[in-house]
């Protein structure tokens, strides 16, 4: 659990209290300290063999643990307590987590999915990577301290279209270019919805073996919400301006430090050129009852 996580206000104990109530199961509550910490704790889980472990908090939270159980026979849950939730969303739909929570007491089948290995750090990814205007909109949403929710991106992405930033960068998708030059947003994964509310990449598919990549030229202000929204609403495939593609490795290069974000959390390691490839059925995961 991470109680850092702004939704995080007795869930862990909540779902600690309704796993121990259920004939069989003996449940720990561990807490994050630090940054990196849920890999952590989530290897060590793993190692000792534990049946379930559930991530109680938002993206970055969820990334930890999955990144932690990744390559073991441990499933993971989401219990989402964060802004966006947006890996909740993708994995489990609209379930309630409490009949999430009680399927898996109850033996709730298992089905694995892809990760993404982001290099040069090695780290692993749930949702995706991207660089440019969804990392500004993390950025300007964690500075947000008045807004609560998914309506925290919203607000963040209104700020960003009055003023998007830009980038120079050559992007190459399984070794061939895909795009290039002035950049607004690069965007790989994972899943479909970003910030909880943005259908960014409909064609993603989290155990296809393959990543869903998009690229957008740079526009200023007065072009911004026109393009985005042709994005969102999948009318874009007559847009130049938009590329689309699937694969499996994406390397972006650039001599600048790009702003990137990693399942919601801002990443400062862009080190002139940066490598996602796909690693499938890395993790897996509780299906979610019908």
């Amino acid at each position: 659990a991470n109680t850092a996580a702004r939704g995080e206000t007795g869930l862990a104990e909540a779902a600690a209290n309704a796993a121990s109530a259920h004939p069989g199961w003996e449940v720990e509550v561990v807490r994050t300290e630090v940054r990196g910490h849920g890999v952590l704790l989530a290897e060590e889980a793993a190692g000792e063999g534990v049946d379930l472990v559930a991530a109680v908090g938002g993206d970055g939270t969820a990334r930890e643990v999955a990144a932690g159980l990744s390559g073991s026979h441990t499933p993971m849950l989401i219990v989402p307590a964060g802004t966006g939730n947006s890996s909740y969303r993708e994995l489990f739909g609209m379930t309630n987590w409490t009949d999430l929570l009680g399927a898996a007491l109850e033996g709730a089948a298992v089905r694995s999915v892809d990760l993404n290995r982001i290099e040069p750090t090695g780290e692993l990814s749930l949702l995706g990577f991207s660089c440019g205007w969804f990392a500004q909109i993390v950025e300007l949403a964690a500075a947000d301290t008045t807004t609560t929710g998914a309506a925290k991106y919203a607000a963040a992405a209104m700020a960003t279209a009055a003023a998007p930033t830009s980038f120079d960068a050559q992007v190459e998708l399984d070794g061939s270019p895909f795009a290039g030059g002035r950049l607004g947003l690069v965007a790989v994964g994972g899943a479909r919805v970003r910030g909880g509310v943005f259908p960014v990449l409909p064609r993603s598919i989290l155990d296809d073996g393959r990543l869903e990549v998009l690229a957008v030229d740079a526009v200023d202000s007065a072009g911004f919400t026109e393009l985005m929204e042709k994005v969102i609403q999948g009318h874009d495939l007559d847009d130049a301006r938009v590329h689309r593609g699937q694969g499996q490795v994406l390397l972006i290069r650039s001599g600048a430090v790009l702003p990137t974000e990693v399942d919601g959390d801002l990443w400062d390691k862009h080190a002139g050129e940066t490598r996602i490839e796909v690693v499938p059925s890395a993790l897996k995961v509780l299906v979610a009852p019908d």
